[in-house]
C-alpha cells in the first residue's frame, strides 16, 4: 500500500485499464477500516467514487490505491 497520501483525482493518471469502471481500495488511517469501491473515470482520467468520509467521521486521511 502506499504510505502517502492520495486524492481519487490523483490516481487517475496511475490507472492502466481503459475508461469505464474501476476498483479502488481505501483504507482510513485513523481506525483501519478498508473499503473497495467502484468509480468511473471522466474523460481526464480522473476517478469518482462517490466516497465522501469513513465510519469515524475521517474525511481527509486515507491511503488509496488503484486494484489492477
Amino acid at each position: 500500500m502506499r504510505s502517502e497520501s492520495m486524492t481519487l483525482h490523483e490516481i487517475g493518471s496511475e490507472l492502466d485499464a481503459p475508461s469505464g469502471r474501476v476498483k479502488i481500495h481505501i483504507r482510513c488511517r485513523k481506525c483501519g477500516e478498508v473499503f473497495i469501491l467502484r468509480g468511473v473515470r471522466d474523460v481526464r482520467g480522473h476517478v469518482e467514487t462517490g466516497f465522501r468520509r469513513c465510519l469515524c467521521d475521517n474525511d481527509k486521511e486515507f491511503d488509496i490505491e488503484p486494484l489492477v
